[in-house]
């Protein structure tokens, strides 16, 4: 008799047991996200004797491109109201989520600035979570702006001691550029699908000041870097070309009146 109560002393406390290692229904019904982050440097950029048609690549300046925890985080579920900010990967916790399809967008910068230091970078990707599960999920972040570079040709830096050249964009942000012996030009960021202008005035070696009025060159594309070469006119011509990649646009020079009124 001792032993069968034993017996079932000893059956009732595995049953016990093993109740007491099922989750909870709250934990047993989350997953989360762990995300494999990284940014790529690549840009499309048209070559000489290349077309936009036919682009290549061109890799952005170590100093232009974030580190892959300062990027923001915007995480949204399709079907549930869940919805997490994160000012930077860094402070991402991998929260526990609701079974459901997510899209997570990222971003570095301000889509509306414009300059040097006016980078503007995105991913996105969506990813299912399903319960008591954690997904590896990888993403490429990428610019999403457009930049420009300007460069002199040789020929102009032989026909013009000095200038002062302005690009300006349809939304009104102007660099403006000069002849100096740096060999390097300073990336401009911009938004992209913005039409871009350039205006100015230059000195000739006889010491003629001119001006260039303001002229459309062209229109940039996202995730491109432009390159824009000023040149000097043919011999006897009163005029600069403007290259836009492949796109050249001749400006005709306008003599400056030093006394207008004598």
């Amino acid at each position: 008799m001792k032993q069968f109560l034993s017996l079932s002393c000893l059956l009732l406390l595995l049953e016990g047991c093993s109740k007491s290692t099922v989750p909870g229904p709250t934990d047993a019904e989350k997953g989360s996200i762990r995300f494999n982050c990284s940014i790529t440097a690549q840009v499309a950029t048209v070559q000489e004797g290349g077309t936009k048609a036919d682009p290549a690549t061109r890799e952005l300046p170590a100093s232009c491109i974030p580190d892959v925890n300062q990027m923001a985080l915007h995480l949204t579920g399709s079907t549930t109201s869940t919805e997490y900010h994160y000012e930077n990967m860094a402070a991402y916790d991998q929260p526990l989520l609701d079974p459901d399809d997510y899209t997570a967008h990222f971003t570095y910068g301000d889509s509306e600035a414009e300059g040097p230091q006016a980078a503007y970078f995105e991913g996105t990707t969506t990813c299912t979570v399903a319960a008591r599960k954690t997904v590896t999920q990888s993403v490429t972040h990428s610019l999403s702006n457009s930049l420009y570079t300007l460069e002199f040709a040789d020929w102009f830096k032989k026909y013009y001691t000095s200038c002062q050249i302005q690009i300006t964009t349809s939304s009104g942000y102007q660099s403006t550029h000069t002849i100096t012996s740096e060999t390097e030009s300073v990336p401009i960021f911009v938004k992209p699908n913005s039409t871009l202008y350039i205006s100015g005035t230059a000195v000739k070696t006889n010491g003629v000041e001119v001006t260039f009025p303001k002229t459309e060159i062209g229109t940039t594309a996202a995730r491109t870097w432009h390159t824009i070469v000023v040149d000097a006119g043919s011999a006897g011509q009163a005029n600069i070309t403007v290259d836009f990649d492949d796109t050249p646009t001749s400006i005709e020079e306008i003599d400056v009146e030093l006394n207008p009124e004598a």
